[in-house]
């Protein structure tokens, strides 16, 4: 054992030092450890410098990415010096600004005090201290020397000494006095790069007036969830109590809501312009005669305007009218695809918005100042979020955090809308989380990801980035919920569901009766089915029943009423798939080293050197 211990640090002498601007010829540290967990260090360096500098520059760092704070405050210096301090590493720097040095050797020392507090390990008491930090100086370090001295005797069977890069275990040699309270260790040719980490275990106890330090990360941890927990629950007692419907009351209606066409009862069912609404109003025009169908076969169809649409036209209306048949008078699905119609429905989409505003809103005016004020709120908690999770690392890191947060917060809640407009009119499937779920995945690996870049406390992070976005996601949800309806929409909506209720339930007798009435009964509800997607009941609850063949629609087999059922299924997709926009905007609605003998550059301090 002593040959190979002698191996290494042969091995270690041969290798190079330091090929920068800065040698540090000799780094010798004192160190007095009290019963309180304190270190009363003394450091001596002196160094030459290979270009032309102001002078050397000791960083002392005293933040740790674990949460781990220690107190740190410079006594004495060699040398007038200045010093900044950046929130992690204090900087010391010895030199002057107006002038610049070259040669050496130039002599350094400094005193200063430095307080870690009682250790985080319930069982047994730790001194862990980087002597030099692995990658913090920009130099090797020609000779080594330090001494620690501990207010009782350690075992020295629970010492390690660790040298190397960082994660390195290659233990050195070291010296116990004979009283059993000071360690220490002579070393030469410390190669830049290398560090040197003291490592001893004590029995609990040691540190008798040690002070277990505040923990900030695992305040900002706590604070964190627990801001999750009251913006959820805020938000939902806001909901519970002001923003759900009372339960809408109808009939069953066998007549189209007056006053409004296919499209208009779709915005009011789905609370939006949907592709089927927007279909439909083409058999709905058809039936009206103001435009003939052709069915070419597959998804291509003729569609011919025979008149304009009367000046009593809704300006919706007449923009999807006008949107359809701007280019011609007779128009085919590839013609479409070219003419840019996806690009008018915006427009469209907006028309149809404004004519369910004012008086014939759908929503309550309070309900809507509610719901805009509850997604402003949940703003706050985002900026929260951005200082809690960052309370190790403020400053930089809280902006960098701050970015993926709002871009969470935007996402969500367009997305909070889209879903809620889905459950209510279709109620809870798992494909409508699809999308949120994707970013909150996609943002929450992420954020992650930054955060563990200065943290250690990868679970803990984890964990808690995913109770914010989560919650954020529910909140976002409970918010666009909060829209009760208007008196007017309690009308008109009770109109729209009875008579989606009719087209659901088609009783026979019923549609007997109305069809021997008017013969064409059948066309003139098939847009509105279309519309509220039950057209597939409605021509199914006319089988056995004679329908007269569509004045407006020509194609093979233009009687069967089936037809037109395929019609319908076979148009929405040419139109949803390659015609109608692909997405639609909003209408109406610590590691532990326990047993094991620890390495290099994992424990606190040391810090780093260099020329500046």
């Amino acid at each position: 054992m002593r040959r190979l211990v002698i191996a290494i640090v042969l091995a270690l002498s041969m290798l190079p030092v330091s090929a920068g601007d800065l040698l540090v010829d000799y780094y010798a540290v004192r160190i007095e450890v009290d019963e309180a967990r304190s270190m009363h260090i003394k450091e001596n360096f002196s160094v030459e410098y290979n270009a032309p500098v102001h002078g050397f520059q000791r960083d002392i760092q005293y933040r740790f990415p674990d949460g781990t704070e220690a107190d740190l405050e410079l006594l004495w210096s060699s040398s007038e010096v200045q010093t900044a301090d950046n929130g992690t590493y204090l900087s010391i720097r010895f030199g002057d600004p107006d002038n610049l040095i070259m040669g050496g050797p130039y002599a350094y020392g400094i005193k200063y005090d430095y307080s870690l507090g009682a250790d985080r390990y319930s069982d047994y008491d730790e001194f862990y201290y980087n002597i030099v930090t692995p990658g913090a100086w920009d130099s090797g370090i020609e000779r080594l020397g330090f001494f620690v001295t501990f207010p009782h005797p350690v075992d020295p069977e629970r010492i390690w000494l660790t040298a190397g890069p960082y994660g390195s275990e290659m233990e050195l040699p070291f010296t116990l006095s004979d009283d059993g309270c000071t360690v220490s260790g002579r070393y030469s040719s410390i190669p830049e790069g290398y560090g040197v980490t003291l490592r001893v275990e004590m029995d609990d106890g040691f540190f008798s007036k040690a002070v277990r330090p505040f923990d900030t990360a695992a305040f900002g941890f706590w604070c964190s969830i627990s801001l999750s927990a009251i913006m959820l629950v805020a938000v939902f007692l806001v909901w519970w109590f002001r923003g759900r419907d009372e339960k809408l009351i109808y009939g069953v209606r066998y007549m189209p809501p007056e006053g409004l066409s296919a499209m208009d009862a779709g915005f009011v069912y789905n609370g939006d312009l949907e592709n089927s609404a927007v279909s439909a109003m083409l058999v709905y025009w058809a039936d009206k005669g103001f435009v003939e169908i052709e069915d070419r076969g597959d998804d291509d169809f003729l569609f011919t305007r025979l008149s304009e649409l009367p000046d009593s036209t809704p300006e919706a209306e007449r923009q999807l009218f006008n949107a359809f048949f701007q280019t011609s008078h007779a128009v085919d699905t590839k013609g479409l695809r070219k003419s840019g119609f996806a690009a008018k429905l915006s427009s469209v989409r907006n028309a149809e918005s404004r004519y369910f505003s004012g008086e014939r809103s759908l929503s309550s005016r309070q309900s809507e100042k509610l719901q805009r004020l509850m997604m402003g709120f949940l703003l706050l908690p985002v900026l929260l979020h951005a200082i809690t999770a960052t309370l190790v690392f403020p400053g930089f890191m809280t902006l960098f955090i701050l970015v993926p947060s709002l871009m969470a917060y935007s996402v969500l809640r367009s997305a909070s809308r889209q879903v809620e407009r889905k459950m209510r009119r279709g109620g809870l499937k798992f494909s409508y989380f699809a999308f949120p779920v994707f970013w909150l995945v996609f943002i929450w690996f992420f954020m992650v990801s930054a955060l563990s870049s200065v943290s250690m406390s990868y679970r803990r992070t984890a964990i808690e980035t995913a109770v914010f976005l989560l919650s954020l996601f529910l909140s976002m949800l409970l918010a666009a919920s909060i829209e009760r309806r208007s008196a007017y929409a309690d009308e008109v909506l009770s109109s729209v569901m009875g008579y989606r209720e009719f087209l659901e339930r088609a009783e026979k007798d019923r549609i007997e009766k109305l069809s021997a009435e008017d013969p064409e009964f059948f066309y003139h509800v098939l847009p509105y089915a279309m519309a509220m997607g039950v057209e597939d009941r409605w021509v199914r609850a006319f089988s056995g029943i004679y329908v007269q063949p569509a004045r407006w629609y020509h194609g093979p087999d233009a009687a069967d009423i089936y037809v037109l059922s395929s019609f319908a299924r076979r148009w929405n997709h040419a139109y949803a798939s390659s015609i109608a926009p692909r997405s639609a905007g909003h209408g109406g609605g610590a590691r532990t080293t326990r047993g094991s003998s620890g390495f290099s550059g994992g424990g606190f301090s040391g810090g780093g050197g260099r020329s500046w």
